[in-house]
């Protein structure tokens, strides 16, 4: 049997993680941790080693492309970024290799473009 898919989500709104909290274990994924900002979840990260990120871009602190950036130097870790606003320039920019950002989804998060999303980052999910 393998294991399920360990999953830490970031988001600096309460209700956007509860939703995650609930919506991921029916999914079959596990969550390892939340966080509230960017440098929280480069620590989380950094503790937990997830097999998957999914973060709001927007945080306090330090953003959620900033924190995959961080995250990417030392581990290899495909990000989701969630965003209220239209796509981030990242992929304009050509960041995807160093940022680890897989894809992009835009809130709210519908569950099929959810799993949709995470079996593109993670296909043997």
């Amino acid at each position: 049997m393998i294991p399920p898919l360990r999953i830490a989500i970031a988001d600096d709104e309460a209700d956007i993680r509860q939703y995650f909290r609930r919506l991921l274990p029916r999914l079959g994924y596990r969550l390892v941790g939340e966080a509230q900002n960017g440098l929280e979840l480069v620590k989380l990260c950094l503790s937990e080693k997830p097999d998957l990120v999914i973060t709001d871009v927007m945080m306090p602190e330090m953003s959620g492309i900033e924190a995959a950036v961080e995250i990417n130097k030392t581990q290899n870790v495909p990000v989701i970024i969630l965003s209220s606003h239209e796509r981030p320039s990242c992929e304009d920019e050509g960041q995807t290799e160093t940022t680890g950002i897989i894809d992009y989804l835009q809130k709210p998060v519908s569950l099929s473009d959810l799993k949709a999303a995470i079996l593109r980052a993670c296909p043997a999910a």
